[in-house]
């Protein structure tokens, strides 16, 4: 993944946006795992499942996914690929 941000507006909404990239010959399945967390606690989770063609690249995002109070906490996204059946 490439060229990804996770921000929270003034309000602390939290929106996720990123760009998948397959650089392989074969078509590859690529799933996002995204969590806000405050502290010790989950302030919310988005999940994105993408196909991706061999030699391409797809836009992924998920819009106001999270909520903190006044924007606090950390974003952290967790990439996995597979080969697309």
């Amino acid at each position: 993944m490439r060229q990804h941000v996770c921000t929270a507006s003034a309000d602390g909404s939290w929106s996720f946006k990123g760009t998948l990239v397959n650089n392989s010959d074969k078509n590859k399945v690529f799933t996002v795992a995204i969590a806000v967390t405050a502290g010790p606690t989950v302030a919310g989770h988005a999940l994105i499942t993408q196909v991706v063609p061999a030699g391409q690249s797809a836009d992924i995002a998920a819009p106001n996914f999270a909520k903190t109070k006044d924007g606090g906490g950390t974003c952290a996204p967790v990439v996995s690929v597979e080969d697309a059946p």
